[in-house]
């Protein structure tokens, strides 16, 4: 996976190398889900009140598929983690990685219908009338 950092520059060396370091880790996660995928990973920080507040905006492509999420907070490795973990929901829910149970057949629940009533008369779950 193909990595660009925007705006790092404006980070402390130590702060730089913690947030590659966090990235990377949750980079590995999209290794096996994602091929041919590029991250880009913009850092953009806003004083106020003498007090630093970070923002990240990660933009994932991969293929014709792209997907952009977006945190901001007062601390940067709060930051960095709640990010990725929105980019991790957010390629969950695009490809439908995790599906939702299947619900078991339930010859009552089921609606009423000539194929659904036959087909059941014929297993033997419902009785002929």
């Amino acid at each position: 996976m193909k990595i660009n950092y925007v705006g790092l520059n404006l980070l402390d060396r130590t702060e730089a190398e913690s947030l590659k370091k966090l990235v990377s880790k949750y980079s590995s996660k999209f290794d096996n889900t994602v091929q041919n995928s590029s991250l880009k990973l913009h850092v953009k920080l806003h004083e106020i009140g003498g007090k630093t507040k970070y923002s990240f905006h990660v933009h994932l492509s991969f293929g014709r598929k792209a997907i952009s999420v977006e945190h901001s907070e007062w601390d940067l490795k709060k930051t960095g983690h709640k990010v990725m973990e929105k980019l991790h929901n957010a390629v969950e829910h695009k490809l439908h990685i995790e599906g939702q149970k299947q619900q078991k057949f339930h010859p009552k629940k089921g609606k009423k219908g000539f194929g659904k009533s036959i087909a059941m008369r014929l297993k033997g779950l419902v009785k002929f009338t």
